[in-house]
């Protein structure tokens, strides 16, 4: 993100991160800008037209010599007509006014996505990853469509939501109990249900509603995460412990643990994939963001300790993971 104002810059910066997910560096000098582009993999710049020292249309042409696949888009209150349609005639791929802010995370997304697009489109090498082919009813022509994964971004390598935490054990003060862990998780493979952009559609009630398809979604998901994943974490088929809690005390002034739940939860990998539906007859290629949740074979664990006064207090014991 380039303004000249680094405040603004820095507030859509950390907007944008916020609610994609994306890494975003703002900066406010075209030359921090050149050298951003020199360092790192940009793949969309958002640029300012209106700056002191150099335009957005001259900025970018000196980051296309740079970089000609990064894609561009004119962020400014000021910019006329004739601006905008210079900028798109070099190469800009949209233009966003600042009265429509709103949509900045919309249209830094579909470009990113479309810059994904693009560089798969030129590897031609198995980088977009087959999903599922459908036949159009009612089609003279024989049309179908296709659905492509084409990336997959990882967001949270250890996301456990907050209502997955569950209770395995419990114990009380003078009691001594041992057991051994065991869980098993219901969903290892979760569309969630709110997706905040959409680029032309979401294809969230798509793959709930075509089983194959999002069968196909769990199933090449799930393959590319085993291929990247690691062995750091130890393999542990079970785990025993034995809990022992003090007797209650008769002395006011003892705070003592009343009672001690030992709790698990499921452990995912939070994912963005990136999807093309390609339709044969229309030739309209939809891009679409779908985030989605993936049980990571662990669980993670910890001890509430709920005190005499009413006060508690949560323990993080690590993790446990299943056998592969």
């Amino acid at each position: 993100m380039v303004d000249d104002s680094l405040s603004m810059a820095e507030q859509l910066a950390d907007l944008i991160h916020l609610q994609t997910g994306l890494r975003v560096l703002a900066c406010s000098r075209p030359e921090a800008a050149i050298s951003a582009i020199q360092e790192y993999p940009i793949k969309v710049v958002l640029l300012d037209q209106r700056m002191p020292i150099k335009s957005g249309t001259d900025l970018y042409q000196e980051i296309r010599e740079i970089s000609a696949s990064v894609k561009a888009v004119m962020v400014t209150g000021e910019a006329n007509s004739s601006e905008v349609g210079q900028a798109l005639s070099l190469g800009f791929s949209d233009y966003l006014a600042k009265g429509d802010i709103s949509r900045l995370c919309e249209v830094v997304l579909k470009w990113h996505l479309q810059y994904e697009v693009d560089q798969a489109s030129e590897l031609k090498i198995n980088t977009l990853e087959p999903l599922f082919t459908e036949r159009k009813r009612f089609s003279l022509l024989g049309g179908h469509v296709r659905y492509h994964l084409v990336a997959m971004q990882v967001l949270d390598n250890s996301y456990v939501p907050s209502e997955a935490w569950s209770t395995i054990q419990q114990i009380n003060a003078g009691q001594e109990k041992k057991y051994t862990f065991s869980a098993s998780v219901k969903e290892t493979f979760i569309v969630e249900s709110s997706l905040q952009y959409s680029i032309k559609g979401s294809l969230s009630s798509e793959v709930a509603r075509k089983s194959r398809l999002g069968a196909r979604v769990e199933s090449a998901v799930t393959r590319m995460i085993k291929k990247s994943r690691t062995s750091e974490t130890t393999v542990t088929d079970s785990v025993e412990e034995t809990y022992r809690l003090p007797e209650e005390s008769s002395d006011p002034a003892d705070n003592y643990v009343k009672s001690r739940h030992i709790e698990s939860a499921p452990i995912y990998k939070r994912l963005r994939l990136s999807i093309v539906k390609s339709c044969s007859c229309c030739r309209e290629d939809v891009l679409t963001p779908l985030l989605v949740l993936v049980f990571d074979d662990a669980y993670a664990t910890r001890q509430t300790d709920y005190f005499r006064d009413g006060t508690v207090n949560t323990i993080d014991t690590g993790q446990i993971r299943l056998p592969r």
